[in-house]
């Protein structure tokens, strides 16, 4: 079973080996993970990027690949990536994060026993404090059949935030919210230059008010369909 790992990226080739080594290294099926970034044309580092990720595909193959485009946003941005690979399982993922746990994909797969018929979405433990009553949807995974059921990986709504949100509100209303603390996947938001793009208090204001309208208006309608794919 495929596992992809979705990534817009502007600014920051400095963590493309870090995470691409740590995912594959960390794997115990590494030729099944699948690690596509997008880039924008417009990016002072493009070159930089390019030069580290044609050196990572001739070590890796194409399990890592690349696309270069125009500026756009991210959750867009996943859900393209995503929708061109169609893996078994999809993760909305940061371009800082660290993969810490071995065998963190064999963990995953194996939830498809749990519930074969695929509906769920896996949160995993990010590195940062939480309770044991908030366990956030940080970097969600969801599977082929989820995208199957919604028409969508992650609610394409949403510009940058909240995604993650709705995503963990929707399989927790159907009971198939899974949060592994035993998968350590670590992240951190960066506030420079590429992280305060998306911290303007209008993107802010506008994907909370875009989570509202959304609960108000189709989370019932988006949760029937996950639902009705239950078996």
């Amino acid at each position: 079973m495929s596992i992809a790992i979705c990534i817009p990226s502007r600014g920051r080739p400095e963590f493309l080996e870090r995470l691409v080594t740590t995912a594959k290294t960390s794997a115990t099926d590494p030729n099944d993970i699948i690690i596509k970034y997008y880039l924008n044309d417009d990016d002072q580092q493009l070159e930089n990027y390019k030069k580290i990720l044609d050196g990572l595909v001739k070590k890796f193959g194409n399990s890592v690949q690349y696309e270069v485009g125009p500026d756009r946003n991210t959750v867009y941005t996943w859900n393209v990536i995503a929708e061109s690979l169609h893996a078994d399982y999809s993760m909305l993922a940061g371009d800082e994060i660290q993969f810490i746990t071995k065998g963190w994909d064999e963990k995953i797969k194996n939830i498809k026993k749990e519930f074969p018929d695929g509906i769920f979405c896996v949160a995993t433990y990010d590195g940062r404090k939480y309770t044991k009553e908030h366990r956030p949807c940080t970097q969600p995974i969801v599977t082929k059949e989820w995208y199957n059921a919604l028409g969508y990986y992650w609610s394409p709504m949403f510009w940058h935030w909240n995604v993650d949100q709705y995503t963990g509100d929707l399989a927790r209303s159907i009971r198939r919210y899974i949060y592994r603390e035993d998968i350590l996947i670590k992240m951190k938001k960066l506030k420079d230059k590429t992280g305060m793009r998306n911290r303007k208090p209008g993107v802010f204001q506008r994907d909370h008010y875009v989570f509202e309208k959304m609960k108000k208006i189709y989370f019932e309608h988006d949760k029937q369909k996950l639902l009705g794919a239950c078996k």
